[in-house]
């Protein structure tokens, strides 16, 4: 990373390209940062380190550094049924046996997921193929891609209700435990970081437990500042992280029209509201 002088160093280390289920390809996404005055970015597609190379090319064009990253889907059966566990890796080195291992994984067990669920909506009659979300998406794709084509064919009237669809079907991806997910990222030279806490659904005094656990088998940071949390998380999730001696990351979550009410940027994060500013050279 480059070395800066002054605070106000814009980040945003949260972000999706066509690579996952984004919709701005890699060097599209990098080129937007620089037009809102960002400094800092990190791509961390779901599961996939595939446009990491077109980013950093990009980011040397366009003056942004970027951070390698991705984001990982963990197994959630130790948590409550609607939960989501997220875990963000960064300074990855997407070459690394490690990494290829894990996204060869996630890539077949994505597949087989897309695969099963586009066949219940074909068979429930509605207008859509797997072969031609590949052809729009790439192999990678996620639900956020198959909610867009069910909105713009008009088969549901809105992404809410394209969800609900999708959940209907109750089909579900193999995942890893997040103690695997933490060493191959440690592996590949990453620094592993739980995504949006919120999505863990836990209270408070659950939720310490739960972060401080994970600290013992090898999380190194929090990510405190995401579009889906409110002030009073950000606080909570700033003390338990201070407590427990974690770094603090925020994105914004950035997905382009799949998710149009996050812009890249938008939280207007400085640098110097984290304490990630050592690892990326300041």
């Amino acid at each position: 990373m480059d070395s800066y002088s002054g605070n106000e160093i814009m980040v945003d280390l949260h972000v999706h390209t066509t690579c996952s289920d984004g919709t701005d390809k890699p060097e599209d996404v990098v080129k937007l940062a620089s037009l809102k005055g960002l400094s800092l970015i990190s791509i961390t597609d779901h599961d996939t380190v595939a446009g990491l190379n077109r980013a950093l090319s990009a980011g040397k064009l366009y003056g942004v550094d970027v951070i390698p990253g991705i984001e990982v889907t963990a197994d959630t059966s130790m948590l409550p049924e609607s939960a989501e566990f997220h875990v963000l890796g960064y300074f990855i080195n997407p070459t690394a046996p490690s990494m290829l291992e894990l996204v060869d994984f996630f890539s077949k067990s994505r597949e087989e997921r897309n695969r099963i669920l586009v066949e219940r909506l074909e068979k429930e009659g509605f207008d859509i193929s797997y072969d031609e979300l590949e052809k729009l998406f790439g192999k990678n794709f996620g639900k956020p891609n198959i909610v867009t084509v069910l909105v713009k064919k008009h088969v549901v009237s809105s992404r809410k209700s394209a969800f609900a669809l999708l959940k209907k079907f109750k089909v579900k991806r193999k995942k890893l435990d997040y103690r695997e997910i933490f060493r191959l990222i440690k592996e590949a030279g990453g620094i592993p970081v739980l995504a949006h806490p919120c999505t863990l659904k836990l209270e408070c005094s659950e939720l310490y437990s739960f972060i401080a656990s994970l600290k013992k088998e090898g999380l190194e940071g929090v990510e405190v500042i995401h579009s889906d949390h409110t002030p009073s998380m950000v606080v909570n999730f700033k003390e338990i992280a201070k407590d427990l001696g974690l770094y603090t990351t925020g994105g914004s979550d950035y997905h382009g029209y799949n998710k149009p009410d996050i812009d890249i940027g938008m939280l207007k994060i400085k640098l110097e509201d984290l304490n990630f500013g050592v690892l990326a050279g300041v």
